[in-house]
């Protein structure tokens, strides 16, 4: 059987075939086939999606309908080229809030809403099986990281990821166990939610998309802080629970129950760390890691004690991951451990 896995984004979707090494282990057979959603004729380049507070009460237009055929389309023309004659299974990943059974899209900040996700590629594509439920992008991250070979949290007890590229993937691995965000969210925001006093999205500031609009109106060290500032978030509200230090537009809970538990690592995601280790990206890398260090140098003194070795913050914690794919693996290989 061939295990196909698809990660689909706002702007494009990618997909490819994952080969099973051992139990425990998966690879990408070949490099991933990428289409552009704006490659479809019939993409609309003028659509805008309506904000998320009024999607649950507007019905989607043709306008929106048309936009999501081309999505379709797209996911469809990936799985296509990768099929051959043997049966197939596939599993997906898209952004946007899933249905009450997971299979469809009811909102998208970023894209249109399509509640027959699963139901629309099934009509078309035989599978050996039908496709369980649309994943989390960012929770398939978490998976390939854990799962690859080479993968950044192989062996690692505690730790948080952070990928970017339109918008950021935000995963965890807490007690040896991966933990999908959306079990946690009563106690820790997704990045997009944490706001600045100005009301700007954290995310923006962790995104490649958003890293180069904020670089036409700041400087590099001014964002290089915001971005320490939200991986001190994550290593504070881990150990000690959410203590307001950005704005979210919802009640957290302070108690959880990982509390008392440092992060071993912090992996960021391979297009963001491809930047951040470029000569480019150096200056904001270096204001980031001056941020965790103020920080941690003020925090509770286990913290303290763990980040902080000889004066400087520790390095080691931060992992640069070059895994390509990683969602598409992480994909597989939930289906190869669940299906197969």
């Amino acid at each position: 059987m061939r295990i196909i896995g698809i990660d689909g984004g706002a702007s494009k979707v990618s997909g490819g075939i994952v080969e099973k090494i051992n139990l425990n282990t998966f690879k990408l057979v070949e490099p991933a086939v990428d289409i552009k959603y704006i490659e479809h004729p019939n993409y609309n380049t003028d659509f805008l999606p309506l904000p998320l507070y009024l999607q649950s009460e507007n019905r989607i237009s043709p306008n929106e309908k048309n936009q999501g055929s081309v999505f379709i389309d797209c996911v469809l023309e990936v799985i296509q080229s990768l099929a051959d004659s043997n049966p197939i299974q596939v599993a997906i990943a898209m952004p946007g809030i899933k249905n009450k059974e997971g299979r469809g899209i009811i909102a998208m900040a970023n894209g249109p809403r399509i509640p027959d996700f699963c139901d629309q590629i099934e009509h078309v594509i035989n599978l050996k099986q039908p496709i369980q439920r649309l994943e989390s992008d960012a929770d398939m991250c978490t998976w390939g990281e854990e799962f690859a070979e080479g993968g950044a949290l192989r062996d690692v007890k505690n730790g948080y990821y952070i990928g970017g590229g339109t918008g950021v993937a935000d995963g965890l691995k807490l007690n040896g166990d991966l933990v999908p965000f959306d079990d946690a969210t009563n106690w820790i925001a997704k990045s997009f939610e944490l706001k600045m006093p100005s009301s700007q999205s954290l995310e923006t500031y962790a995104s490649m998309s958003g890293i180069n609009k904020h670089r036409l109106s700041k400087s590099d060290f001014e964002i290089g802080k915001v971005l320490g500032s939200l991986l001190f978030e994550r290593i504070s509200t881990i150990y000690s629970g959410w203590n307001n230090q950005f704005k979210v537009g919802r009640i957290l809970q302070a108690n959880h129950s990982y509390i008392n538990t440092l992060l071993d690592r912090i992996v960021i995601g391979q297009r963001l760390s491809q930047f951040l280790q470029s000569e480019d990206g150096d200056l904001i890398y270096q204001s980031m890691i001056g941020e965790l260090k103020d920080k941690c140098l003020n925090a509770a003194v286990a913290i303290s004690n763990y980040y902080i070795v000889d004066g400087e913050f520790n390095n080691d914690i931060i992992v640069m991951s070059n895994l390509r794919a990683a969602p598409i693996i992480g994909l597989g290989a939930k289906v190869w451990m669940n299906q197969c």
